[in-house]
């Protein structure tokens, strides 16, 4: 019983321990066998298992413990597995196919695949070009693993072979000859010599590989050149013809839309239909997704999968960032069909100053009839926080125009030099220049002299003289001041001349005369209250 459990314990340690009644395979030579001998060595074998399972089962039927059955159906089930595999290479090797599954049936249906399934498909090509780096030094790391653990199994079949000879030699040298004993150990022998033998031709085979991987040489630095080469040369040109590919597409179709609206001579117009903002939005996106398309298969026809699936991977991730900012996306979408708070052709205030919308894009010009020579280039992030309006007809943009005269403080004449969207210039009289920042010139107190402006004085006539407090009065002093005035000044530029009383007291009654001059007349505007003045005074003395 001691030495049963002692042997059961030796064959407990291999790898395979029903492989004890398998006909030893043949042991790995350098040369090439042949195919017919091979064949021959699969059927032997397959025969070999066969028998060995038929006298597992015959053991079966004579077993009555149910630890006994449990412990030979185990070693059916490993011996089935072997003789599955046996019958697998056989076929592999007479047809020339590699069969997934020898024995499954030609019209099972292919399982679909699941999202895991796709992604690791998708995923293998990157994770093989990045290991490809590391091939050499990991190949041989993992041999020399190997023969280390086949040198302690050899060791172990060695010790196992050696206590089985040393209890042959004593049951030998025994007086009562045990002949169950001495067969029950032959067989155990015998199928530890099998192993011994195959981790030996197993233990060449990796030696030899171990020495042609010494012969190629193992260096790192090496095979990060060759890899670096490689992507240079080939993922380099990769990488060029894709962008290529995507420029050219990109924009020529952009080219060619931007062509066929010049040439339909849509664009002329202020405010465009609904239907062509529609058609710019879908170009726009129809273009980029054409030229990525158009990239991915040029990747997709130089069989680089690196870079395929790393591009479908940035991509993946890009989509998985853009769902935070899909709402400001679609507002933005809204402002580009002419549908948002802000719409083409109306006005916007900024800093005081209203402005008109031009054509609304990614960046939208922002015009002012007052600046022809500046406007304002707004993103569309920015204008979407503004609200717009329809402008009036004949509107003003702006209180004063580039060469106009003003007033400044009610007071102070100066004219306009030049306006921009930051400061205003004016200049006052003598020369003097002064730049005025937008946010306080629209603050400031500003009066415009270009649309015409007035001039008045006070007179008060004595009220005993019969002269003065006639009706006419007033007919008479109008035609004399309109005389002497258009001594120096064009009939055009007086555009008209009013008489009023004022009030009247016990000794006086006065008189406002009023005189509307064009804008032309503006840099007189101080000079034209003397005239006035002494126009009123040579009057009254002749009247």
């Amino acid at each position: 019983m001691m030495l049963t459990a002692a042997v059961g314990a030796c064959d407990g340690q291999t790898a395979e321990p029903a492989a004890s009644t398998v006909v030893p395979e043949p042991t790995l030579t350098m040369a090439r066998p042949d195919k017919k001998e091979t064949l021959r060595a699969l059927l032997q074998t397959r025969d070999g298992i066969r028998t060995a399972m038929d006298e597992q089962r015959k053991k079966m039927q004579t077993a009555t413990g149910d630890s006994a059955k449990l412990e030979i159906q185990q070693q059916i089930e490993v011996l089935d597995k072997r003789r599955q595999e046996v019958e697998r290479d056989f076929t592999v090797l007479v047809t020339g196919l590699q069969l997934t599954h020898a024995s499954g049936s030609p019209t099972q249906k292919t399982v679909p695949l699941s999202i895991q399934d796709e992604m690791s498909q998708l995923l293998t090509p990157i994770f093989t070009d990045l290991r490809a780096l590391t091939q050499k030094s990991r190949a041989f790391q993992e041999l020399a693993e190997e023969l280390t653990r086949l040198k302690e199994r050899a060791e172990q079949e060695k010790r196992a072979v050696v206590e089985i000879d040393k209890l042959l030699v004593e049951v030998k040298a025994s007086k009562t000859p045990d002949t169950v004993l001495r067969s029950a150990l032959n067989e155990t022998r015998k199928s530890f010599q099998g192993r011994l033998d195959e981790v030996t031709s197993r233990t060449a085979a990796v030696q030899h590989q171990l020495g042609e991987l010494k012969m190629t040489g193992v260096s790192f630095w090496k095979d990060l050149g060759l890899q670096v080469k490689h992507f240079v040369f080939i993922r380099g040109t990769n990488i060029l013809l894709a962008l290529f590919v995507f420029m050219v597409i990109f924009f020529g179709l952009r080219t060619a839309y931007a062509y066929l609206m010049k040439v339909m001579a849509v664009r002329k117009y202020q405010r465009l239909s609904f239907m062509l903002r529609i058609l710019d939005v879908a170009h726009e996106g129809g273009a980029f997704l054409l030229g990525l398309s158009a990239a991915l298969l040029v990747l997709y026809a130089r069989g680089d999968w690196l870079l395929g699936g790393l591009s479908l991977l940035a991509l993946g991730g890009l989509l998985m960032t853009a769902k935070t900012g899909i709402a400001r996306h679609l507002e933005q979408l809204q402002f580009l069909l002419n549908l948002g708070q802000v719409r083409e052709g109306e006005r916007v205030v900024i800093a005081g100053v209203p402005w008109r919308v031009g054509t609304i894009y990614m960046f939208t010009q922002l015009t002012n009839p007052a600046m022809p020579r500046a406007s304002l280039r707004l993103p569309l992030q920015t204008l979407a926080s503004m609200t717009s309006r329809p402008s009036k007809l004949g509107e003003a943009w702006f209180p004063c125009e580039i060469d106009s005269w003003i007033l400044v403080h009610s007071d102070l004449l100066a004219q306009v030099a030049d306006i921009t969207p930051e400061h205003v210039i004016i200049c006052y009289q003598g020369g003097l220049k002064r730049w005025i920042p937008m946010g306080t010139f629209i603050t400031m107190d500003i009066a415009c002299l270009t649309g015409g402006f007035s001039r008045s004085i006070t007179i008060d006539v004595p009220l005993g003289d019969e002269a003065m407090e006639t009706a006419d009065f007033i007919e008479r002093m109008k035609t004399a001041i309109r005389e002497h005035l258009l001594h120096s000044i064009r009939p055009e530029e007086l555009c008209d001349l009013c008489i009023e009383v004022q009030n009247t007291d016990s000794m006086s009654r006065f008189f406002e005369v009023t005189a509307f001059f064009a804008g032309s007349l503006a840099p007189q505007y101080h000079r034209l209250k003397q005239r006035l003045q002494l126009a009123t005074a040579e009057s009254m003395s002749n009247s």
